[in-house]
């Protein structure tokens, strides 16, 4: 058993895959959840299905003794930003699937690491990818921008939770800034009916404004290495989209 373990959902593709080849490359362990599974240590399952991802980590936590882990990460990176447009012109299974994916799958995720590692004397931050969404208002995100606030203020109070524990975790949200990912593309290719921002997006991304996932990942493991600095429960970001980026709280 590797005794610093990473538990990471949506880690196949984006800011997720390079924050788990950064993981890796220091000497971690990642268990990565996702639907591709495409690692040695990967999880295949849905995050539009919460019940499933509990018990998939569950199972996959089963034969870990949370004494020999030293030290722990669990990030909920996941999300979604579809379906795009005004939430009333969207079908209920939608909704509710966009909901799970970056709120209820993430809650189900976090908790059941916590509980599994409360014990754990090491250590332990528990974490989750917000978006500058959570706090202002772009039109035809209303889904993704609720997920992502319920979320921040799970964090808030998880930490409020954990100082009442022997071996608290350091609960945390942290904000990478816009990046030049697939959700990205998403929202640049979004009409302007559905997303308004969308021409605003493609300029940026034309004028080099969008985050690399390689230098912000590396900026995030950066941040996560100066506990001193971080706040339990509130947002943590990035001034600047590039690797110069310095942390923030």
């Amino acid at each position: 058993m590797n005794p610093r373990l990473a538990l990471v959902t949506g880690g196949s593709r984006g800011l997720g895959r390079a924050l788990v080849t950064q993981l890796q490359a220091e000497g971690w362990r990642v268990v990565e959840l996702s639907r591709s599974a495409p690692m040695a240590d990967s999880v295949r399952v849905d995050l539009a299905q919460p019940a499933a991802v509990a018990q998939a980590l569950a199972e996959a936590l089963a034969g870990i003794d949370p004494i020999s882990v030293s030290e722990l990460l669990v990030l909920h990176n996941a999300g979604t930003v579809q379906p795009v447009g005004p939430a009333a012109n969207k079908p209920v299974g939608e909704v509710i699937d966009a909901l799970n994916v970056n709120l209820v799958s993430g809650i189900a995720f976090l908790v059941t690491a916590m509980a599994h590692f409360q014990s754990c004397p090491g250590r332990k931050v528990v974490a989750q990818i917000t978006s500058g969404a959570a706090v202002r208002a772009h039109a035809g995100l209303s889904l993704y921008s609720a997920a992502k606030a319920g979320m921040d203020q799970f964090m808030r109070v998880v930490a409020a939770e954990q100082t009442h524990q022997a071996h608290p975790f350091l609960a945390l949200s942290l904000d990478p800034g816009a990046l030049d990912t697939d959700m990205q593309a998403v929202l640049r290719s979004a009409s302007s009916t559905d997303y308004p921002g969308a021409a605003a997006f493609a300029r940026r991304q034309r004028d080099g404004q969008l985050g690399q996932v390689e230098a912000v990942a590396t900026a995030l493991r950066r941040l996560l290495d100066t506990p001193a600095a971080l706040a339990p429960g509130e947002r943590h970001g990035l001034r600047g989209p590039g690797p110069a980026s310095i942390p923030v709280s």
